[in-house]
């Protein structure tokens, strides 16, 4: 006898628009979930009155899937606050420019705008769905971005430039990413302007309520009777009728298939029977999650907006990579993030907390004035200590692993089929590429019975 015709695990949007999408077919599905709450990389709560995103929060331009789910669960959007001066640190000394261009020497500026020119041209050349098909995937996979890049950006600046950017977008270095990768990333999200553009970029957007809106609405729609929390899955035996899952809490579940849609290396920590095929255990095994803090500080007023900030600044130096203005929409309610990613984020948790607060704090009026040093609130979330996801904001592909696992990526097997963000073929890593994932899943597994 089944619980349903589809398991589904995991609560994020990836798995949760799978089963939106099962169930708008006439299936009936049952989601397992580790966490006490939905959501996956997604998070949102308060902070003194202030709303924020724990995990990922931003949509953008070219996002379709996303912007018509949010349209038909009744939710809105407002945009990303981008108003006014920009700041740059390199080397301990900060600049301040306008738009999209930073206030650097022409020299090193073209050498930026040319690595973009050859990642933009290079990614234009695979395959969205099959990256590891191209005539150069073994070569390009078998060196890091930071390699390829050494030849022709010879401007430490510079470099340090695109690793502010490599630490947000990955939580990676550029020496720890396959090439290989980076291109597929790119490719997947149409442009590295996509990738770190605010306007008309991938930070366009915030979602009223939070980013999480997305998947409790979907909850809500899939039926909260259909949704269990608190049960990581354990184990997954699938035979000629169907598929058991078990989980930690003793109890098993009976379908006809199963849709994985958690972080790939995640997938590592369920026992499959009969064992899952070599190349889908290694992908598993080989894929690292990335290191990302995000830390919200909240004040009385938002001071910088005052002084002609737009609260955005990006840091070459570290251990901030990025900062946001994340006021709320009516700008009443001040607040500004702060992301730690890369190198600075796997070792953050060694620091004392008062020490980590005073870094930010100190970071922060570096950018932006003393006042950054007054604030009514301050909290950190540290995605590498997060037991379910294990790091944020994705999973990465060392290199030699795109190029011999990526046919695992997305394969079915028997009756197991897989969803997440990092399985998607459009925008992988963020919300777009989870409910692009979540559907081709859902189409997969309808097209077979």
């Amino acid at each position: 006898m089944q619980d349903a015709d589809y398991i589904i695990i995991g609560a994020g949007a990836a798995g949760l628009t799978t089963a939106y999408e099962l169930k708008k077919q006439g299936s009936s599905v049952l989601v397992l979930e580790a966490r006490e709450r939905v959501g996956g990389r997604t998070w949102s709560g308060m902070l003194d009155g202030a709303e924020v995103d724990w995990g990922g929060e931003w949509i953008g331009s070219s996002q379709h899937r996303v912007y018509a789910l949010v349209k038909e669960l009744g939710l809105h959007t407002f945009p990303t606050y981008d108003t006014g001066l920009k700041v740059l640190e390199l080397r301990g000394r900060t600049s301040t420019y306008r738009g999209t261009i930073p206030s650097m020497a022409p020299w090193k500026l073209l050498q930026i705008q040319l690595a973009i020119w050859i990642i933009d041209a290079w990614a234009n050349r695979v395959d969205i769905a099959t990256p590891w098909n191209h005539a150069q995937a073994s070569e390009w996979d078998a060196t890091t971005l930071d390699a390829v890049r050494r030849k022709f950006m010879w401007s430490a600046d510079a470099r340090a430039t695109m690793d502010a950017a490599i630490r947000t977008i990955f939580g990676a270095e550029s020496g720890e990413l396959s090439m290989l990768h980076m291109l597929a990333y790119v490719k997947s999200a149409g442009s590295m302007n996509n990738l770190i553009s605010t306007e008309g970029g991938f930070q366009h957007d915030r979602i009223s309520g939070g980013a999480q809106s997305i998947s409790l609405a979907l909850m809500n729609s899939v039926g909260t009777e259909n949704v269990l929390l608190g049960q990581p899955v354990t184990a997954i035996a699938q035979d000629e009728s169907g598929v058991t899952v078990t989980c930690a809490s003793g109890k098993t579940f009976r379908a006809g298939r199963v849709i994985v849609a958690v972080p790939v290396p995640l997938g590592d920590q369920i026992s499959f029977t009969p064992p899952l095929p070599a190349l889908r255990q290694q992908l598993m095994n080989r894929a690292p999650m990335g290191a990302a803090v995000k830390i919200f500080v909240r004040y009385e007023r938002a001071f910088w907006r005052e002084r002609g900030f737009s609260g955005e600044a990006a840091s070459g130096d570290g251990p901030v990579s990025v900062t946001y203005d994340q006021c709320s929409e009516d700008g009443k309610t001040a607040c500004l993030m702060a992301f730690v990613g890369g190198k600075f984020a796997r070792t953050w948790h060694r620091r004392d907390p008062l020490e980590r607060k005073k870094l930010i704090l100190d970071r922060l009026a570096s950018y932006f004035g003393s006042e950054a040093k007054q604030p009514v609130a301050y909290q950190e979330m540290d995605w590498c200590g997060e037991a379910w996801s294990g790091g944020a904001p994705i999973a990465l592909f060392p290199t030699g692993t795109l190029s011999t696992h990526g046919p695992a990526l997305r394969e079915p097997i028997g009756r197991i089929h897989w969803a997440g963000s990092e399985t998607a073929r459009q925008c992988m890593g963020f919300i777009e590429g989870a409910i692009e994932s979540g559907q081709r899943a859902a189409e997969e597994v309808l097209a077979l019975g």
